[in-house]
């Protein structure tokens, strides 16, 4: 009777334990490019930092949307659409990647190999999947079966429904504003815990 009572108390610790860190979640919406110099600085020097080192990635669900701006043209003659992008066709092929890594791994995954890989121009995927042990076979089937177009749609669509004038751009609970960018990039853990509190009435602790 004692080792049934032990054993109910155990599996209700449980249950509570992990009902505690079902967090509530604020939604980050990361528009950005793959060979932008100043997407590549807030991945690595805000971001990252904020949710990892800050612990805020418990409390967010982070969505990563790799376009930024891009010019699109559909040749009527063949059907064939041809993408642009701010910095070059090897930019348009890198975003397809990222997009593959989005659809095929887990948002830590992502966090972790997106900013692997905007370490520097020329970081490869199978460096960055090798040092971070992360599994990455899905992504790169998905880059090398569909077309950059098809793979970039769904990002471009996101992208093109926000007022973007810079890039990175950043939404924060589901809202972008494009007058609030500037402080957002310059000071990301200090907007999301303000946001994060007007939402849901709740200070976290590890907020800087």
């Amino acid at each position: 009777m004692r080792s049934f009572v032990s054993l109910s108390f155990l599996c209700a610790l449980i249950v509570l334990t992990n009902a505690e860190l079902d967090f509530d979640k604020l939604k980050v919406e990361v528009y950005y490019e793959t060979l932008c110099p100043d997407s590549m600085r807030f991945v690595r020097n805000q971001l990252y930092g904020a949710m990892i080192d800050g612990s805020l990635l418990q409390f967010s669900d982070l969505v990563f949307i790799p376009y930024g701006k891009v010019g699109s043209w559909t040749d009527p003659s063949t059907n064939v659409t041809n993408l642009y992008c701010q910095h070059g066709k090897r930019e348009c092929e890198l975003n397809a990647l990222h997009a593959c890594i989005v659809e095929h791994n887990t948002m830590r995954e992502q966090l972790d190999m997106i900013t692997c890989l905007l370490n520097g121009y020329s970081t490869d995927i199978d460096t960055c999947a090798k040092q971070l042990n992360i599994d990455v076979t899905a992504a790169k089937n998905c880059k090398a079966t569909r077309s950059t177009v098809d793979i970039l749609k769904k990002y471009g669509d996101m992208t093109n429904s926000i007022d973007m004038t810079f890039v990175p751009s950043i939404g924060i609970g589901g809202v972008f504003d494009p007058w609030k960018q500037r402080s957002i990039l310059h000071n990301f853990a200090k907007v999301f815990c303000r946001k994060y509190k007007e939402k849901y009435n709740v200070d976290l602790r590890d907020c800087y």
